[in-house]
């Protein structure tokens, strides 16, 4: 879990090949981020962003009700390889959480970039 101003601010899981990961320490992992740890060639990553209720377990780790909105985001990190060497799951509480995202050039289209519909 992670704090900002002593509140909740969200809940990360992150999982690793045990390949990379058998070495490392709870310590490790709580003073430095996966990215600076693994001995891996980073290329890049794909992140899905989306609302979801708090579950239950969410819900008493984020000091929220049950039910409340949350953002959940998934990234996949690949090696230069193509290897995916990363899977990360964040949720954020809805209330507490803001998304900005940079867009440099103007596109054509008044449609958010990267959006689509899920069934």
């Amino acid at each position: 879990m992670n704090l900002a101003d002593g509140v909740p601010f969200a809940r990360v899981t992150v999982w690793c090949p045990e390949r990379l990961g058998a070495s490392l320490s709870r310590n490790d992992v709580e003073q430095s981020s996966f990215y600076e740890l693994l001995d891996v060639p980073l290329g890049g990553a794909v992140q899905t962003i989306g609302a979801a209720a708090a579950s239950e377990s969410d819900a008493a780790v984020l000091e929220v009700p049950v039910g409340s909105p949350v953002l959940r985001c998934e990234r996949v990190t690949s090696s230069v390889d193509g290897e995916a060497v990363l899977f990360s799951e964040h949720v954020f509480p809805g209330l507490r959480t803001e998304f900005v995202v940079d867009l440099p050039a103007a596109d054509r289209s008044m449609a958010p970039s990267g959006l689509r519909l899920v069934e």
